[in-house]
């Protein structure tokens, strides 16, 4: 089977580099980077997307990762020219594109952090291709952004969706959320998984199990009154089932006082 020669490919990324102080002439050295590859996919027995309308160029996986891989660099150092960049990517048809442009977007600094949480939403409500949401929520979790009410619509309009892919990386989104350091918005997490939790079943434990342990490390107390304050006003058996499955991850005090309000009901 053929594969992609890193040597020619780490030149030929060089060389782009060059020219990332005018957009104009990277991004038309960037799509000749990717004509070069335009079907390779297919010979070198990668998988292609079949769920998606939007033209595909075919360029191998690998080609794609090592791109992105130069982008936090192009964000630092030429923001400006980097946004005219990802704006043109998205503006064009092709997948990989797309892939780029949103990967690129995520990439930008703290200091752009409007510029994130405006683009995702409208690029969110623009597509319909859950391959697209699937980038992005490949990627939030390995970026310190800041999680803006623009973002968080786009969190809460991901966990609500039929697609199980997707409310699984909604759920590690939301956990990597929690556990960023200056995260302290509690209260809209509890609001968010209230109705799952209500609901939950053996198919959503598992997520449910991330997001819950996450919120323990984050605040144990808040976390176990949250529990009860749930089963207590709703009498959900899914919820009481579902709590009674995750008391042991609480410490003794708490344990016991969860015990209790189940059992007291």
């Amino acid at each position: 089977m053929p594969a992609v020669e890193l040597t020619v490919l780490n030149t030929r990324l060089q060389s782009l580099q060059l020219y990332r102080s005018d957009p104009q002439v990277y991004l038309h050295k960037l799509e000749d980077l990717l004509s070069l590859y335009s079907s390779e996919k297919t010979k070198l027995g990668e998988n292609i997307p079949f769920k998606t309308l939007l033209p595909q160029m075919n360029v191998p996986d690998l080609v794609l990762q090592k791109i992105t891989e130069t982008f936090p660099a192009l964000a630092q150092d030429y923001t400006e020219n980097a946004i005219v960049i990802l704006d043109a990517l998205w503006e064009r048809e092709e997948l990989e594109l797309k892939q780029l442009a949103i990967n690129l977007l995520l990439c930008l600094p703290a200091s752009k952090v409007d510029e994130i949480s405006r683009r995702l939403p409208q690029w969110t409500t623009a597509t319909d291709e859950n391959i697209l949401h699937q980038v992005i929520l490949n990627q939030l979790p390995l970026f310190n952004i800041e999680i803006t009410p623009s973002i968080r619509s786009f969190i809460e309009g991901i966990l609500m969706t039929d697609d199980h892919e997707l409310r699984k990386l909604a759920f590690r989104t939301l956990t990597k959320t929690i556990e960023q350091k200056n995260f302290s918005d509690l209260p809209w997490v509890f609001h968010l998984i209230t109705p799952i939790i209500k609901e939950a079943s053996l198919s959503t434990y598992g997520e449910l199990n991330s997001v819950m342990a996450a919120l323990i490390g984050k605040s144990e107390i808040e976390t176990a009154s949250f529990l009860c304050d749930i089963y207590t006003q709703s009498g959900s058996e899914k919820a009481k089932k579902y709590i009674r499955k995750i008391t042991p991850l609480f410490n003794k005090d708490n344990q016991k006082y969860l015990i209790e309000v189940l059992q007291n009901d």
